[in-house]
């Protein structure tokens, strides 16, 4: 439930900032709409890292687009033809262990439910990536970091047979706010590197 909670929560935060990056977008026409200072949210916005304007506009996009608004805070691989969830959840594994970062737990959630429901359910697995030493260098950072620990990444069966990898945009976390310490920036883009190279490598079936 923690982890729905947290989902929950990003994607509301999505909405508000893309909206708000939306509102400033059209602000002379939408100045006359209502009574909003206009310049100190745009004061408040352009204090932000650089690209944020661009990750939360693209997630905008994405929200428009779909009207999920879970489309627009998450990053998606496919499972390529011939690669079994087991073949993905290998790789992952040995690409993880390769790359320094522990697994940390498993959520075999299609699995528990069809033990209490007795009903064949799709493919659902939540698998759970942590390097401590940045998770905790990341709280020191700001305590509501913690609500992203730790990475993780959903493999599930889609309506039609076919299996699909997801986790978080981490860019939001990295680049969403104002900019992070070049040192704190660095770890987390490490980070992000690596859950890319574990979703490529399963979805590819690599070791």
């Amino acid at each position: 439930m923690n982890f729905i909670r947290n989902i929950l929560a990003i994607i509301g935060l999505v909405a508000i900032v893309g909206g708000a990056f939306a509102y400033t977008k059209f602000a002379p026409m939408m100045a006359q709409m209502g009574d909003m200072d206009i310049g100190a949210e745009k004061a408040a916005l352009d204090s932000f890292d650089p690209k944020a304007k661009d990750v939360y506009m693209e997630m905008w996009t994405k929200l428009k687009a779909s009207g999920n608004s879970a489309d627009a805070t998450v990053v998606k691989y496919s499972l390529a033809d011939g690669v079994t969830w087991q073949d993905a959840e290998e790789s992952m594994k040995s690409i993880a262990n390769k790359l320094n970062i522990k697994a940390v737990g498993e959520l075999p959630l299609s699995e528990q439910v069809q033990l209490e429901t007795g009903k064949e359910q799709r493919f659902l697995k939540i698998y759970q990536f942590c390097n401590p030493q940045t998770a905790m260098k990341m709280v020191d950072f700001s305590d509501a970091f913690s609500a992203y620990l730790p990475c993780r990444i959903a493999m599930i069966e889609d309506k039609e047979g076919k299996y699909h990898l997801y986790s978080l945009n981490m860019d939001m976390m990295i680049y969403g706010g104002k900019t992070l310490p070049p040192e704190l920036h660095a770890e987390a883009l490490g980070v992000q590197e690596i859950m890319t190279a574990i979703m490529k490598g399963g979805a590819e079936g690599d070791f």
